[in-house]
């Protein structure tokens, strides 16, 4: 099996997240700071391509009431974008991810935690979620 890459999108940076080969656990990556949505993409086709994986788990921003809205549009267009370069996508709804990273963060002692900390552990959470619900997984890693 290769592996998954999880985005947690952002006009202005990208939590990603990198699923180990057997699809078990999750650990967080770097950070991007993008200027444009042309420059995320870029840098996911980088990422992914350079650490052989062929998924990609797109974070869905729906409204509280589960509507698609901007942001989703922004993020399926992306997705688009992201198949015809030859990645299998899949979408997974991001409700909240922000607020569970902090808390996550918090439980581990780190209160204020920098946005692109917060970007990051929630693409590892969405990316664990899947994991565990897909196969069993252990945890978060």
């Amino acid at each position: 099996m290769s592996r998954i890459l999880a985005v947690d999108w952002g006009s202005r940076r990208v939590g990603l997240a990198l699923s180990d080969p057997s699809r078990l656990l999750a650990r967080p990556l770097p950070t991007l700071l993008i200027k444009s949505a042309r420059e995320a993409k870029e840098k996911i086709v980088e990422v992914a391509r350079g650490e052989e994986a062929d998924t990609v788990l797109l974070g869905l921003p729906l409204h509280m009431g589960g509507e698609e809205g901007s942001s989703a549009r922004r993020v399926r267009k992306l997705g688009e974008s992201l198949c015809t370069e030859g990645f299998q996508v899949l979408y997974v709804d991001e409700r909240m991810s922000s607020e569970e990273a902090m808390d996550w963060l918090r439980e581990r002692g780190e209160r204020r935690p920098e946005k692109a900390r917060i970007d990051q552990v929630a693409a590892l959470l969405l990316l664990q979620g899947y994991l565990d619900a897909e196969g069993g997984g252990p945890g978060h890693a």
